[in-house]
């Protein structure tokens, strides 16, 4: 078990105590703490993990691939420090691969409740990337590593994370792992997560990540297999078209909504595109409306749009460096961005 930490005081010790109450419980417990400045490496020490200190903060790629350098096991199982695993999580993984022998990846769902309640913000992303995930249950095309297992050797196979990347960084593993491999999403393998609760971080983290997700991914989608490859290279992570269209009514919205001043009937246009974006989330809103009623269907309904507006932002800033880049060194890859967080 590899549990990357970065001042996650909070969340460590129910992290470690949910690891340690597997059944049957991990072989290893590997914490790497990338420079925490709070109580983190004390907390840690309550357990009887090995705990890997980095002197520098180098980011989640560094730490996870620092994790499964040290690991001995044959199975690499990743959790991050602000999630709690449900007991049965790690023998899910075990039963999967066991089950079928082609999946290279399985991971887990986030529980609908999150590991603590703190407003309205973590109260939508949470129902949010439940929702996502638990559709995602079976085959899937991408790879998020916040509570996943890989076998060692695919991991080493893959060449582990690309520690330039801060952000984005697992969907990114994914679009390097060989396409005989699967990757499998399971709904037996929960987690309680305790996610981002304020309004301006979380969209700074999905502008970050969207602008990091432009430059290492959509951009892969431009690259030649390189010699040998064929039959090996995994078409890079396939277009999600509900997600394009929220994204791009959302930005156009704003783009029309000043035509307003030129003709009255201008304003059918952005009511048309907020329209799109709302029947592109439609299995999103009526989720959110099954499990927290009216009100908090209108306060999701007003953060999907906001959250498809920022990555729009993020996509179109991200993607058009990534083609500066690829003009100015006369069409080899684009290098990819580094965000710190």
């Amino acid at each position: 078990m590899v549990v990357p930490n970065y001042n996650k005081e909070r969340t460590l010790r129910d992290c470690l105590s949910a690891v340690y109450a597997q059944h049957p419980p991990p072989a290893e417990v590997i914490v790497v703490d990338d420079a925490s400045t709070d109580r983190s490496r004390r907390i840690a020490a309550e357990f009887p993990c090995t705990v890997l200190a980095f002197p520098v903060n180098r980011g989640v790629s560094a730490a996870r691939n620092a994790g499964a350098a040290r690991a001995t096991g044959d199975v690499l199982f990743f959790v991050d420090s602000d999630i709690a695993l449900a007991p049965g999580a790690l023998a899910v993984a075990v039963r999967t691969f066991d089950t079928y022998p082609d999946c290279g990846v399985v991971q887990g769902i986030y529980d609908l409740r999150p590991l603590y309640d703190d407003g309205p913000v973590e109260a939508y992303k949470t129902l949010f990337e439940h929702f996502w995930r638990r559709r995602a249950t079976g085959v899937t095309a991408t790879t998020m590593f916040a509570l996943t297992a890989v076998p060692k050797a695919v991991f080493e196979l893959v060449g582990g994370f690309d520690e330039r990347l801060r952000d984005a960084e697992d969907v990114e593993f994914g679009t390097r792992l060989p396409r005989r491999y699967e990757i499998r999403v399971s709904d037996e393998m929960v987690g309680r997560h305790d996610d981002v609760d304020r309004l301006r971080p979380y969209l700074s983290e999905l502008f970050r990540r969207a602008m990091t997700y432009a430059g290492a991914v959509v951009a892969a989608r431009w690259e030649r297999p390189a010699a040998g490859s064929v039959g090996e290279a995994r078409t890079p992570h396939r277009v999600d078209l509900g997600s394009v269209v929220g994204m791009v009514s959302s930005g156009l919205t704003v783009g029309t909504a000043p035509l307003i001043l030129l003709s009255p009937w201008l304003a059918a246009l952005p009511v048309i595109l907020v329209g799109a974006a709302i029947v592109a989330d439609r299995e999103l809103l009526a989720f959110a409306w099954r499990h927290r009623g009216p009100r908090f269907l209108l306060y999701a309904a007003g953060l999907r749009w906001l959250t498809h507006l920022t990555e729009f932002v993020g996509m179109g800033l991200g993607v058009s460096g990534a083609l500066l880049r690829r003009v100015r060194a006369g069409g080899s890859r684009p290098t990819t961005v580094e965000v710190r967080r």
